[in-house]
């Protein structure tokens, strides 16, 4: 029997007509930033400089030597307890090129960064692929919810968000995502959420059920019937 040509990316391994995740492959985390100054995009680099060394204490690791794991095939059962992390990182603004910089100084050996703008075309077809999303949007009213949220849940993506006074309209904690008001506790939701990836991380797949359910569930005539015409039919019915 003749062998098969297997064509393999960081994620995936084709073989004949059958392509199939990698179980060793990394987990990715996408984000969509506006890069201003209303988003502190510092939580995630913090967060994520964090994970990667919490990660080497764990599994007990020596990170002097100049080289990064992320790129590389990993197959022994130990180091996949927690999975590398591939974070992309969509959108244009002011502040990119500062934090690219700042990407690059970190250093990271477990975790790798991505910028990168996409189409209307391609950007559910990211969303829908990714493990995890991130949202760092927070609101100077306390008033509006980020639309970049609603993108995910309609893509089946759970998320975990930056916390402020309405966001739990949007984000059921536990439910179809988590919150956080810190670059460590958004480490710990990583170290959390990420354990035994992708088999047997059971709060990921918990939270991804929610998104799902979320997605499917938010739709315009939905929203309209439950929110927005008892709303407005109360402000009517005052004049």
């Amino acid at each position: 029997m003749s062998s098969q040509i297997q064509n393999e990316t960081l994620f995936t391994t084709e073989a004949g007509s059958n392509v199939s995740l990698k179980p060793n492959r990394p987990a990715l985390v996408v984000s969509s930033t506006s890069w201003t100054p209303d988003e502190d995009f510092g939580i995630l680099l913090e967060a994520a400089l964090m994970y990667d060394r919490r990660v080497a204490a764990i599994l007990n690791e020596d990170d002097s030597l100049d080289e990064e794991v992320i790129w590389k095939e990993i197959s022994d059962g130990k180091q996949c307890l927690y999975p590398r992390l591939l974070f992309v990182i969509t959108g244009k603004g002011p502040e990119k090129a500062k934090y690219e910089a700042k990407i690059k100084s970190l250093k990271l050996k477990r975790v790798a960064f991505r910028t990168m703008w996409l189409s209307a075309d391609d950007y559910p077809l990211l969303l829908g692929s990714a493990d995890l999303g991130v949202c760092l949007h927070t609101s100077s009213s306390g008033l509006d919810l980020p639309m970049k949220v609603v993108d995910m849940f309609g893509c089946g993506l759970p998320v975990c968000a930056v916390s402020y006074s309405c966001i739990k309209e949007l984000v059921s904690v536990d439910k179809n995502g988590l919150l956080f008001s810190s670059s460590s506790e958004l480490a710990d939701e990583l170290l959390t959420l990420f354990k035994g990836f992708p088999n047997e991380c059971d709060s990921l797949k918990v939270l991804k059920s929610g998104a799902l359910d979320t997605g499917a569930s938010s739709r315009w005539v939905t929203e309209w019937e439950e929110h927005a015409k008892p709303l407005i039919t109360e402000v009517i019915s005052r004049f």
